[in-house]
């Protein structure tokens, strides 16, 4: 993609992926995060997902979507951040009939997830369970299917999140020893001064 963006397109580009070394890679993005005289596209494989930041592009061409909804959250986030001055744009080009568009009405439909945040992508392919590949290939027939139970759980999980209860911090959140002890210095501390 990039040497067809250079070659046939005229459009400066460069490439970010696992080949390069971390040097080749910080080379990259720079030219990448300069305005003046930089590449125009980054074309990324997947570690470009994580780790590095760029909010200063807004538009972001998805080519093959995860299957794992957390993955494109991070995708998404790499651009979609603190200091980010346009709203992200997002194209996902896929073949009609195909796996592609099913995993993308899958993200959209179902989920949303290219509007809105979601957070619970690993407890939802839980809830979805192991045959979540199977039903998205399984062809249109099973897709409707698969987007309303999709739907309600997507809403189900946005709505515990909302409604702040997290049972991993509410089992972590107060550990009345620690609390305790800590009452007790601060006590001994402004007493003592």
């Amino acid at each position: 993609l990039e040497s067809h963006f250079a070659l046939r397109c005229g459009i400066r580009a460069t490439a970010f992926h696992e080949g390069l070394s971390l040097l080749e890679r910080d080379r990259a993005a720079a030219y990448f995060a300069d305005g003046e005289q930089g590449a125009q596209v980054l074309v990324c494989s997947e570690i470009g997902s994580e780790g590095r930041n760029f909010q200063f592009a807004h538009h972001l061409v998805l080519f093959d979507l995860p299957w794992q909804p957390d993955l494109l959250e991070q995708r998404i986030g790499r651009l979609d951040r603190i200091g980010q001055l346009y709203p992200v744009e997002i194209h996902v080009p896929y073949f009609r009939d195909t796996v592609q568009e099913w995993l993308f009405r899958w993200f959209d439909e179902g989920i949303d997830a290219f509007t809105r945040c979601f957070s619970a992508g690993a407890a939802l392919l839980e809830r979805l369970g192991p045959d979540l590949p199977a039903q998205l290939t399984s062809g249109v027939s099973g897709l409707a299917h698969l987007l309303v139970r999709t739907r309600a759980l997507a809403d189900e999980l946005r709505a515990a999140a909302a409604s702040g209860r997290e049972p991993l911090l509410e089992l972590n959140s107060c550990r009345p020893e620690v609390a305790n002890r800590l009452i007790e210095e601060i006590q001994e501390a402004e007493t003592s001064s």
